[in-house]
């Protein structure tokens, strides 16, 4: 049996909330408080789902209204939001829904108050790091994320390969041999022998648009190559070349086998190109195999794979994803907000999440369906959820859980610095920067180098173009100097997605 993380008194939970939290450390019962518990979230909460029916369930149980703030559709938007609400000390929220890589950053801005015990020990140990700052928890893991290599299982297995890639390398030869073969193959049948662009297969896709996602797949190339995820500098010991390298292994997959629409791309653009029988493989978070699964055949047509492994020691470690729930400083009913949190992330509620798409943040929630804890929900709204569509599973774990529980395990959390977001920013730039060049070293050099700037603080987030000019990133992805950054054109406005 795990051991529990951390120290503190428990004070017992009513039965009825004993249920469905289970196994956090409990902190004081909630007491006389007035008015709803706020729980202040981007639209994937606020929309309806299994993460709504859950706390639907909670008011159910317990009698106390929860009212739910939508944040603006972007990340950023509500990254802002939360952080300028908090820091104005007229905040009502009480509960936050924060993406993993914002701990530490709302902690030292003293946005969110320490949770003051513990974490039990069926929480996942990586998934732990993302909670934990200056030697304190700040909150607790509502879902998480590891990015999975997808595969297209039917062709592979056409030209004589059964098991995916075990390396980035085998990835490489491989996309550029099958679907070379592929597309000779097509062009063959096609009229006048020649493919058209929208069925042209290639080798990769993944997400290299000037946002999170290319950080993360940077982070990811830098880590493939040796990179220490909890080294807090890119330019000492072992560190020194790893970032370089990453970067140059992914503009190389880039102008090998992927299609250069690859540096526009998101995870739902990614997925439509994949799905939609355009590559080989792709990198991508476990939220998107139910959308692949309506136009693909799960484990005929294709399927998912860790990440594939660094060969100097076989590791396959993906940056974790998800969202983290912590309580507001500035909370007027703390209680109630703790109540909240535990019960959505108890046991039972973490195993719906596993059922209904999500990957869960407990142990206990990938055990066989036998020993697993059950999911709380009556079984007409596990299966339905109150959107009123059938869940992908219903009342099971989905067909890619064993793979996931694997990439969890082994995943790492993104930088913890206060200032990741700066950082972040300085990776997009440079990288979008170095993908668009016809490569060389100085680039990259300069990336390692504003990157630890930034990890400490002492970075912006622009970098410079030649001539000395500044570069900002556009919403749409497009890199342009600073001083034109103005005229950028806004990109419509869609729902979030906060990996």
């Amino acid at each position: 049996m795990r051991t529990a993380r951390a120290a503190g008194p428990a004070a017992a939970l009513s039965l009825l909330l004993a249920v469905a939290t289970g196994g956090c450390a409990a902190g004081p019962e909630p007491g006389p408080e007035k008015g709803p518990i706020v729980l202040a979230t981007g639209s994937d909460l606020s929309s309806t789902g299994v993460r709504q029916d859950l706390i639907r369930a909670f008011e159910q149980r317990t009698g106390r209204a929860v009212r739910i703030v939508k944040l603006p559709d972007t990340a950023d938007g509500q990254r802002s939001q939360l952080l300028a609400a908090g820091q104005s000390g007229n905040s009502d929220y009480d509960v936050l829904n924060l993406d993993v890589a914002w701990t530490a950053e709302f902690a030292e801005a003293g946005v969110i108050r320490p949770w003051g015990t513990g974490l039990d020990g069926d929480f996942l140990d990586s998934v732990v790091k993302t909670v934990a700052y200056d030697g304190k928890i700040w909150g607790v893991p509502f879902n998480t994320d590891a990015g999975l290599l997808y595969y297209r299982k039917d062709i592979l297995a056409r030209y004589g390969h059964h098991q995916p890639p075990s390396n980035w390398g085998e990835v490489k030869n491989i996309a550029r041999e099958v679907a070379g073969a592929y597309n000779r193959e097509l062009a063959r049948k096609a009229k006048g022998g020649t493919v058209p662009a929208d069925r042209t297969m290639y080798g990769m896709v993944a997400q290299l648009r000037p946002y999170e996602g290319l950080t993360v797949n940077t982070l990811e190339a830098a880590w493939a190559n040796g990179g220490d995820p909890d080294a807090t500098s890119f330019t000492k010991g072992e560190q020194v070349g790893a970032l370089q390298q990453g970067v140059a292994d992914v503009k190389d997959r880039l102008d090998s086998i992927m299609p250069h629409e690859a540096t526009t791309m998101d995870e739902t653009e990614s997925r439509r190109w994949f799905a939609g029988g355009r590559a080989l493989f792709m990198r991508n978070w476990p939220v998107e195999y139910a959308s692949v699964a309506e136009k693909l055949t799960p484990r005929k047509q294709f399927d998912v794979a860790e990440l594939p492994a660094r060969p100097s020691d076989g590791k396959r470690m993906s940056v974790l994803g998800g969202q983290n729930l912590a309580i507001s400083a500035g909370s007027k009913r703390p209680a109630g907000a703790r109540a909240l949190i535990e019960a959505l992330t108890g046991p039972g509620s973490e195993r719906c999440l596993l059922e209904r798409g999500f990957a869960a943040t407990r142990d206990s929630a990938y055990r066989d369906a036998a020993k697993a804890p059950s999911c709380p929900l009556p079984p007409e709204r596990a299966e339905r959820g109150s959107t009123g569509q059938r869940a992908p599973w219903p009342g099971q774990e989905p067909p890619y859980t064993r793979t996931l529980y694997a990439a969890l395990r082994a995943a790492e959390p993104r930088p913890r610095s206060a200032h990741y977001q700066t950082f972040s920013k300085v990776v997009q730039i440079r990288v979008s920067q170095y993908l668009s060049s016809r490569g060389g070293t100085a680039i990259a050099d300069a990336l390692a180098r504003e990157a630890d700037e930034a990890l400490s603080g002492r970075g912006g987030g622009t970098a410079e173009a030649p001539g000395g000019s500044r570069l900002m990133p556009c919403p749409s992805g497009r890199l342009v100097r600073a001083a034109a950054a103005a005229r950028c054109r806004p990109r419509p406005r869609q729902a979030a997605t906060i990996r």
